[in-house]
């Protein structure tokens, strides 16, 4: 798979996963039934994964030199994921009323921490 066809399956993924999440916050009573509830999660965190992941990896090609694109397509990635389950956890936490300032530190502390494995393991 070459980088662009990556980036443009990229892009229509983040375009199809905002439609879905949209259709989903449109047309889903989230208070009649537990799927949903799920599918708006779902459909949220594909949309935000490959968001983040596209949105770093044009920082990253912007701000960095380095012409290995292929690495920073991945880390790009893991870190969209990333991101994206903070957003989507946060969000979690705020819907069973369970968001306080030390359940949300630790959260991220427990993300940095899974992510500082990933760099140390290269």
């Amino acid at each position: 798979m070459t980088l662009t066809s990556y980036l443009w399956g990229m892009m229509a993924s983040t375009i199809l996963c905002f439609v879905s999440w949209a259709l989903i916050v449109a047309y889903v009573n989230p208070a009649t039934n537990l799927v949903g509830i799920v599918l708006f999660y779902l459909s949220l965190f594909f949309f935000l994964t490959s968001f983040f992941a596209l949105g770093g990896f044009y920082l990253r090609k912007k701000i960095s030199k380095n012409n290995i694109e292929f690495t920073q397509a991945g880390d790009s990635f893991r870190q969209g994921v990333f991101f994206s389950l903070i957003f989507v956890g946060m969000l979690m936490l705020q819907s069973f009323g369970m968001l306080t300032l030390w359940n949300a530190g630790l959260f991220i502390v427990g993300i940095c921490l899974l992510e500082f494995y990933f760099v140390s393991r290269k």
